[in-house]
């Protein structure tokens, strides 16, 4: 019995040296500089202090009130208090929504197929008067998803194109004047030929 009393004292004397020795570390929120802090904020050399100094991050100002609620032990009465400073559900369904945050890549599903269908009936019954601009202000869809819906039709569309142009082009060939130089050196040969030249 005397034995057990002795660890007891020990301790609780232990116990009382740790918690003298958390009041007497030195709280200091931001690191001394050994210059002028003005001048020489761009070279800051830390002026280090002997022993342990108390330094706590600098997100959160006073770390006993500002913890997280998932941080805190299940027994903490903070707990309670977190719950009475938190926003009842029903507050929170009544308040407008002010702008809706879309991740830059986030999908959205709310295009279905029949519109997507509707889409390319649309563009095949009139191309001219129901154009992707005409599309995207009706159905109010981006046009970088409306050419992906048609990314075929204007591969072919492209694709026509590109072959017509190359179809105008030879027939500009054929029927394209020969060039000055050819002309000249044409001249010349009869020249020649005349004794002329």
């Amino acid at each position: 019995m005397n034995r057990q009393f002795v660890v007891r004292k020990v301790h609780n004397a232990a116990a009382g040296a740790t918690a003298q020795t958390a009041k007497s570390i030195p709280y200091q929120p931001v690191p001394q500089n050994r210059f002028n802090p003005k001048r020489s904020a761009f070279n800051f050399k830390p002026k280090y202090t002997s022993g342990l100094v108390h330094n706590p991050p600098s997100a959160i100002l006073q770390p006993s009130v500002q913890t997280p609620y998932l941080f805190l032990p299940p027994n903490d009465p903070r707990r309670e208090m977190a719950k009475a400073n938190r926003i009842s559900p029903s507050i929170i369904q009544d308040m407008p929504i002010i702008r809706e945050y879309r991740a830059p890549l986030q999908r959205d599903y709310s295009i279905t197929a029949e519109t997507v269908q509707k889409l390319k009936q649309l563009y095949a019954e009139d191309p001219v008067r129901w154009n992707l601009k005409a599309l995207s202000k009706e159905f109010n869809i981006d046009m970088t998803r409306l050419r992906y819906f048609f990314k075929t039709q204007l591969q072919k569309a492209k694709k026509m194109e590109n072959l017509q142009k190359a179809m105008e082009g030879e027939n500009e060939d054929t029927q394209r004047l020969p060039k000055r130089h050819v002309l000249d050196r044409k001249k010349r040969r009869e020249m020649w030929m005349r004794n002329e030249y």
